[in-house]
This record gives structure tokens, sequence and C-alpha cells, in this order.
């Protein structure tokens, strides 16, 4: 994998989260706080989950001090798709700024505890984009069991859009 790859990833993640996100917007505040008791307790809790790993990812990719979101501050959708904008936009301004040898290079970081790694930057923005779409499948089950119709998210779906 190079960057071009990881930049094609990162661009069919923000795809898929932004189909995600609007596929949400019918949906009753009710229904969206609703513990449905998943593992993160139901579409805002997944919402809040991946939208902080994100956060994390990013702190640690920029060398900031890595600290969690305010979640009482994302209490609707809207607040959650303006605070993934600006979340996205640095992080397609931190990767698109990035040299393919800066990509692949051994990058150091500690876990939240305490655990030192070192793995190469295109290992950890590929979690970034792993963890998201697994935790996007949990979301359209969710949807599902909530009685809303969940936005098709397929990579191939993206490709095909793409070609368009």
């Amino acid at each position: 994998m190079n960057k071009r790859d990881i930049v094609e990833l990162l661009e069919y993640s923000q795809w898929a989260k932004s189909r995600l996100l609007n596929s949400l917007e019918p949906m009753k505040q009710e229904d969206f706080e609703k513990d449905l008791h998943s593992s993160h307790g139901g579409v805002r809790g997944t919402l809040f989950h991946i939208l902080n790993a994100e956060n994390f990812w990013l702190r640690r990719l920029t060398g900031e001090p890595v600290v969690s979101l305010d979640e009482a501050k994302l209490k609707n959708l809207n607040d959650f798709k303006q605070e993934w904008d600006q979340l996205d936009k640095r992080l397609s301004e931190l990767v698109n700024g990035l040299s393919e040898e800066q990509v692949q290079a051994s990058f150091e970081y500690q876990d939240r505890k305490g655990n030192k790694y070192a793995q190469p930057r295109i290992q950890l923005l590929h979690q970034l984009v792993s963890h998201f779409t697994y935790h996007r499948g949990q979301i359209v089950a969710m949807q599902r069991q909530l009685g809303y119709q969940p936005a098709n998210t397929d990579l191939i779906v993206f490709y095909r859009e793409k070609k368009g």
C-alpha cells in the first residue's frame, strides 16, 4: 500500500461517512439516543466512539496531546457533522502534506494506557479507515433494527461513482 492508496481509502471513508450521516437525518432524536445494548450503546454512542477514535489518531499523528472530545457538546446529528467536517479537513490536509517516505516511515506513539508503539504511519491511517468501516456496519444494523433505511456505503459503489 502506498500514499495514493491510503488517500483513496480516506476519500472513501469520508464519502461513506457523509452517506451514513445523511441516512441518519430522518431518525427521531429518541431513536438516535436510544440504548440498543450494542458495544457503545446505540447510534449516538457508536458515532461518538468513531469520531473520538479518529480524533485520537489525528492528535497522535500531529503530535497534539491526546484528549477526548467533549461528548456533551455533541447532542444531535448536526453537531456530529460539524465536528467531523473539521476533523476530516485536518486529516486530509495532514495526509496530503506527507511525502511517500513519511507515509511509510515508522511513527512512535502511545495508546491511552501509556503503552508505546512504533509502526508505519500508513498502518495507523489504515486502522483509522478500517475502524470506521467496522462500526459503520454496526450503525447500519441499528438503523434496520429501528426501522430506518441505511445508505449503501459499499466500496464498489464509491468506485462506480468516482469513475462516473
